[in-house]
Order: structure tokens, then sequence, then C-alpha cells
């Protein structure tokens, strides 16, 4: 049979082409959309050159996004899509809409369909994706925050130790919660009543020296790291009162840019500060605070807001006004102001001033009038203009 070139000839120039991506270690599951109609379906290996080399053979010319779920995968695939010219976005997997038959019937095939399918009707948005050296600088927070927990495990495991031998330690020495230095030190010079004993006691304490140790390293070199690329957010931050350095580099490595929240509701939601509410006509209902945020800011931020109150006179004030009711409620709204503070200060790149929350508080009654003023004024000009005659009416002119 004579073959001929019109594969060749096609050219899509210009049409939009929709992927739905259902990413694994070992397999991609693919879905293609346009006009409405699926035009291909199938799995590949985890590549993104394969997916751009299939789109360009078969759609030449097309203009191609794609969309895959947060997951595992970070933002690696999402970074390698965007260079072979595809347009993609990372989506929350709680932000797909989904059918109770499509949530009882959960494959991968149908999973990229629902993809591709809701990224053409544009009912997909896209997370926040932070550059790589601010993800590295994240995961360094975050390594730090894991290591905080291991210390508190194995200072546990030693407490539980010398409980369980009913070893007491001296009131002098037994101040908090953490085995202190001297405390360490008095253990060390503590005779077990047998050599395994003592084996055991002496390598409890040595890994919680180990443990505190690879603290305070990366704490100083997350510091060191800090300053080197942001240091007069940090310097700001630290200027507000209970903010200290763990809070200010929680928040610069977390949020990365405080100015692409441009809603304070949503600031407040990705922090964890924002209500939970379920309501049915009249009947409002509200579960304390949203489940859905950043879990590492929300701890730091209500831990210093318990500090903001001794320091700073205004937010007593402020907690003393709404402590009223429920004290721990109250904390919480402190918090949610604490975090507007900490936004202000980074935005602005100026240092925190003992009337600052008057001077937001002028600065939104200022703005609230000018809208009032601006809707206002409007609202004059247009009565104004339908008041006017219609140009089309031709007016007789005397003689």
């Amino acid at each position: 049979m004579p073959s001929t070139n019109l594969q060749n000839s096609i050219d899509f120039k210009g049409q939009k082409f929709y992927v739905g991506l259902d990413v694994h270690k070992n397999s991609w599951a693919v879905t293609i959309r346009s006009m409405g109609i699926e035009v291909g379906r199938f799995t590949q290996p985890p590549c993104a050159a394969t997916l751009a080399a299939h789109l360009q053979k078969n759609y030449p010319g097309g203009r191609y996004f794609s969309a895959y779920e947060a997951g595992f995968c970070g933002t690696g695939i999402h970074e390698q899509l965007c260079k072979l010219g595809i347009t993609n976005i990372i989506v929350h997997a709680a932000d797909i809409p989904a059918t109770d038959k499509q949530k009882k019937n959960k494959t991968d095939v149908h999973d990229s369909r629902s993809i591709a399918d809701y990224l053409e009707k544009g009912k997909l948005t896209g997370i926040y994706v932070m550059t790589r050296e601010q993800q590295e600088l994240r995961s360094l927070f975050r390594l730090r925050e894991s290591k905080v927990k291991d210390v508190t495990i194995v200072n546990n495991k030693l407490k539980s130790f010398l409980m369980f031998f009913s070893i007491e330690l001296p009131d002098a020495i037994l101040k908090k919660q953490h085995l202190s230095v001297k405390a360490l030190q008095w253990l060390s010079n503590l005779e077990m009543a047998s050599t395994a004993g003592a084996i055991t006691l002496r390598q409890h304490i040595e890994e919680l020296k180990y443990q505190r140790k690879q603290l305070y390293q990366i704490t100083k070199l997350l510091r060191e790291q800090i300053q080197a690329t942001d240091p007069q957010t940090y310097r700001c931050l630290l200027s507000v009162p209970g903010i200290g350095g763990v809070t200010a580099m929680g928040l610069i490595a977390e949020i990365a840019d405080f100015s692409r929240f441009d809603d304070p509701d949503q600031y407040s939601s990705f922090l964890g500060l924002y209500p939970w509410e379920d309501s049915s006509g009249d009947t409002i209902k509200t579960k304390g605070m949203q489940p859905r945020c950043n879990r590492h800011l929300r701890p730091l931020l209500v831990e210093a807001s318990w500090m903001a109150i001794r320091k700073s006179p205004a937010l007593f004030a402020y907690y003393s006004k709404h402590a009223v009711r429920n004290s721990k409620q109250a904390i919480v709204k402190v918090a949610r102001r604490l975090a507007m503070i900490a936004k202000g200060v980074a935005t602005t790149q100026q240092l925190y001033q003992a009337d600052y929350l008057q001077n937001i508080r002028q600065k939104q009654q200022e703005q609230k009038q000018a809208q009032k003023n601006k809707r206002f004024s409007s609202g004059i000009t247009q009565q104004h203009i339908n008041k006017q005659p219609d140009n089309n009416i031709l007016i007789s002119l005397p003689g």
C-alpha cells in the first residue's frame, strides 16, 4: 500500500490540549482532552520528556496544559514539564471535585480522566510553587523540627529509665521538664547496681547529648542561611513582640513570599488561624480552627502569642477583651493578629513600632472610607448620566 505524508501535514496550531496525569513511581496514567473530547488515554513510563515527545508528535503546534496531584514527587515533575513547553499546575488532592461514584470507583485511569476533564473546564486551581532554593531552605527548617522531636523522645526515654529504677534527681537540679546539663553530669556520676545498668544509663546520656548537639548545629546553620538569603525580613520579624528566632525562621522558610497573600482571610486560612464554619440556613456552627493548614507554623504562632501578650500592652488588651468568654479562643485571635503584624513588617520591610496596631486600624479605616467615597462619587456620576438627554434626540432651535 502506498504511504502518504498526511500525518506530517496536520497542524494543531493554537489548539489547546489538556493533559491529566496520575503520577506514580513506576508509571504515569495519562488522559488527553481537547475541544470537549477525550482524544487519548494511555500509560507511560515516569518521564516528562516521553510525554512531551508524544504530544509534539501526535498534536504538533498545539498548546499543552497539564495537571497532577501534589504528593511524594514534589515539584520536580512540574519543573521538567514547564521546561519542555507544557503549562503545568500542581493541584491539592482535596480540591479535585469528585462524585460519589468516582469516590467508590477510584483507579489511576479514572483519576487522570477527572483531572483532564476539570482542567479543561477551568475548575482546578494550582497551589503556590516555591523556587528550588526556597524549598531546600524549607526542608532545612523541617529537618530542625524533626530533630526537636528526636530530642524530646530521647529525653523521655531517659526519664522513663530513671523512673523505672526509682532514681530521683535532687530538687536543685530537676527544675524543668527537659534534663539539664547539670542533671546529666549528676547522672554520669551515678552508680548502678550492675555493669549492664551503668552501660544502659551511659548510652541514654550519650544519645541525648548527641541529639542536642545535632539540634544546635542544625539551628545554627539554618540561622546562617536565613540571614544570608533574607536578612532584612528576619530582622523585621524579630522586632515584633513575641516572635523569636525560631518563629521568624519558620515564617520565612514556610511562607517565602508574604506578598502572595492579597486576602487576609486566605493568609489566616493558610496558617490555620481561620475558623472552620459549617452553616446551613439560619444555623451557624463553628468547629474551631481550620484543619487544612500549614501545621508547622500554627503551633509556633500560638506559642509566640503567649509571649506577645506579656510584652505588648496593645496585644494584652486585645487578649483580655476576648479572654472573658474563652481564653483558648482568645489566644488564637491574638495569634492571628500577630501573624498579620508579621506579614505587615515583612512586606513593608520596616521594624515594628509601638503604635503599629493603631496605624493598621487607621489605614484600614482610611481605605474603607476611600472605597465608600469612590462608590458614592461613581453613583452620583451614574445618576447624572442617566438624567442627561439622549444624544440621538433632535432639539429644534429657535429661529
